[in-house]
Parts: C-alpha cells; structure tokens; sequence
C-alpha cells in the first residue's frame, strides 16, 4: 500500500508506491484519508479518460455498423431510426471533408 504526503492541514496530497521525503507515512486502503483523495483526484481523470476514449467508441462502433451491414448480417433499416439518422447526418459530414477544396471555384477559375 502506498506512503502518503499530506499538506499542513494534514489532508493527503499525493501517494506514493515507496518511501520518500516526507511520505514516511504508511497508509492502507481503508484510511478515510485515503479513499478522499482517491475520490477527489481519480473521477476528473476519470471522466476525462472516459470521455477521450468515446471520441475512439464512436468511430469503432461506426465502423462495426458499416461491416456487420456490408456482409448483410443486419439490414440498415433494422436500426432504430434515430441511429439511421445519425449515422447519415456524419456519413454526410465526412464526404463533405473528402471532397476537393477548389469545389468554390467556376469552371473557368484556377487557383
């Protein structure tokens, strides 16, 4: 279990797996102190892993959409329409980002 550092109001402010200067305190899991800094420093980061990491979700579960429907395992018209609509609106948003960026020009402009 870890050694912990505290502040001059004896609240710890960081945990360490070794003896250190000024973590000589050996602390186990269930000291209230413990689970406090846990609870304050571990669910912002947390969050933000798990929010990060639904950025990656999202495309994988796309993709998974797109390949169980290209070897015909689900028809797209099964999903509920909300996702159909979904899944339209960002395919529409991505082709948007492929096409050419001279796309404003007339005919007989050149960049």
């Amino acid at each position: 279990m870890p050694y912990a550092i505290r502040n001059q109001q004896g609240q710890i402010t960081a945990l360490l797996n070794e003896v250190a200067i000024g973590a000589e305190e050996y602390v186990t899991k269930d000291n209230p102190d413990v689970k406090a800094f846990l609870q304050d420093h571990s669910t912002p980061n947390t969050k933000a892993a798990l929010a990060e990491s639904d950025k990656g979700i999202v495309r994988v579960t796309e993709d998974l959409i797109h390949l169980l429907i290209s070897k015909n395992i689900i028809l797209f018209t099964e999903l509920p329409k909300p996702v159909q609509q979904k899944l339209l609106d960002r395919e529409r948003m991505r082709s948007s980002l492929q096409e050419p960026m001279d796309n404003f020009l007339d005919d007989g402009e050149l960049i």
